[in-house]
């Protein structure tokens, strides 16, 4: 079981438990109360009440999460970037969707995390990449983590880059694409650029360019997210004239070149939100997009 706790400081001491627990520790309403229902609030490692008032040295805790099975797990087959009690960051490979589908029997990131902890319900994605999308995938294991790493996901304090191939050569360098993007009127799956869509902000720089022998050329360019809406990035590469390498559903499908869009989750940079430690997790650019640029 996952415990987290807060010793009352001066400011705290006299508030109630939930306060300390809210000011704290930074859990919810919501969970607060399914964590009183279910008695996993504690005063000093006594079971309390929530309205139970808090002295200065208290210590206030939450069992906020289950933990991984003891026997039965099985490894993941994929790489571990980083772990603790709250967090998987994963290297999530291309062919695998971050969710199991049952209109879809390849392997899915959930299944592999499920075996791993040896027990279902403590897959929690804090974002999803795209059954293509390679690299950086973080995964909370309890939902208070989650909760708190989606407040932070798109602020300053979640750095999150991409590395994408797409064709031709950017007239702009550098540059930030601030476009909206709707569902696509007819498509379960397809985005496009409308006014009526919700704000996506992606900034972008060029960092190389490659010549093919067939004359086309390519532009290695690393992403920024300050959004985070489906697709945003091929959405709105696309919308630039210049979509990601082999992407079939808003660039060109290329398979001898390469079987999936173009792109990479290669770094997150960010603050745990537990522990306070400054994550800096990154992954190398996979081999199938840098065989593109090096025209082979």
């Amino acid at each position: 079981m996952r415990i987290v706790s807060v010793t009352i400081s001066s400011e705290l001491a006299g508030k109630s438990v939930a306060a300390a627990l809210r000011r704290g520790l930074m859990l919810s309403s919501s969970l607060i109360a399914r964590l009183k229902a279910s008695g996993g609030i504690f005063k000093n490692g006594v079971p309390a009440r929530t309205n139970e008032l808090t002295r200065e040295g208290d210590e206030v805790s939450a069992a906020v999460g289950e933990s991984p099975a003891e026997e039965g797990r099985v490894p993941l087959p994929f790489p571990i970037l980083f772990e603790d009690e709250d967090l998987l960051i994963i290297d999530k490979p291309a062919g695998c969707g971050a969710h199991s589908s049952k209109y879809d029997d390849s392997p899915s990131v959930e299944e592999a995390v499920d075996a791993y902890f040896g027990k279902t319900g403590l897959f929690h994605p804090v974002s999803r990449l795209d059954r293509g999308t390679t690299g950086v995938m973080p995964i909370a294991k309890h939902g208070h983590m989650h909760g708190l790493m989606i407040k932070d996901l798109h602020t300053g304090a979640n750095e999150r880059y991409y590395l994408g191939v797409c064709e031709g050569v950017f007239a702009e360098k550098t540059g930030r694409i601030d476009l909206p993007i709707a569902r696509a009127e007819g498509s379960a799956i397809k985005r496009e650029i409308s006014a009526s869509g919700s704000k996506a902000v992606t900034d972008y720089e060029v960092l190389s360019e490659a010549s093919r022998p067939d004359g086309r050329v390519f532009s290695l360019v690393r992403f920024r997210l300050l959004t985070g809406r489906t697709h945003q990035i091929r959405v709105h590469c696309a919308a630039l004239a210049h979509p990601l390498a082999g992407d079939w559903l808003y660039g060109t499908e290329d398979r001898a070149l390469i079987a999936r869009p173009a792109l990479h989750s290669y770094r997150l940079r960010f603050i745990h939100p537990i522990t306070g430690e400054r994550l800096d997790i990154s992954s190398p650019m996979p081999e199938d997009m840098a065989r593109i640029l090096k025209n082979e």
